[in-house]
């Protein structure tokens, strides 16, 4: 049972974060839902199980909506062809916007990539100001050119993908897992 708690509690902090970065880019509007699409790789990759079959994943999920609920984060989970929708109320978006403690660095990124037009000394310097080590690496890939990610993966485990081009700049945010998933 503990590791299935200990699963829920990762799946449930990956949800609260990427709503949270969803508030800081789009804002929130009261009583609005919120939905994410997980494939059956990532959620065994977040729960810590190896589930073959989308049945069985369901099986393994039959819990978490108690789960959330007892956290005050309603949310339905559907199966949408080979993804499953993780669709939280708008009373558990908003709970996770009262809740959810943000560093500056989220919101001072966010702020910078909303602009769509930044370069790369201007997301060093967003990195830097979080007084955290992080590291920088070019890559060759068709969507973006630079990762970022930080030493402390408690502070924030996300590498930050980054298209920076000629009047049109762009990110992804990516756990390690969809990070590694792009490169295999």
């Amino acid at each position: 049972m503990t590791a299935k708690l200990n699963g829920y509690d990762n799946l449930m902090k990956n949800i609260k974060s990427t709503i949270y970065e969803g508030i800081l880019k789009l804002g929130i509007v009261k009583g609005e839902s919120f939905g994410i699409y997980y494939e059956l790789d990532l959620l065994n990759y977040l729960l810590g199980t190896d589930t073959m079959n989308a049945e069985s994943m369901l099986e393994n999920l039959k819990d978490f909506t108690d789960f959330s609920n007892a956290l005050f984060i309603p949310m339905t989970i559907r199966r949408e062809g080979s993804r499953f929708r993780f669709i939280v109320s708008g009373e558990g978006v908003e709970q996770i916007s009262k809740d959810t403690s943000s560093t500056d660095f989220l919101k001072n990124l966010i702020d910078l990539v909303n602009t769509h037009k930044f370069d790369l000394n201007q997301v060093q310097k967003v990195f830097e100001a979080s007084g955290q080590t992080y590291s920088c690496k070019g890559v060759d890939n068709p969507e973006f050119e630079y990762v970022f990610s930080f030493s402390d993966n408690d502070f924030d485990p996300f590498f930050y993908c980054f298209h920076i081009g000629q009047g049109h700049s762009h990110y992804h945010r990516l756990l390690e897992f969809s990070y590694r998933k792009l490169f295999s």
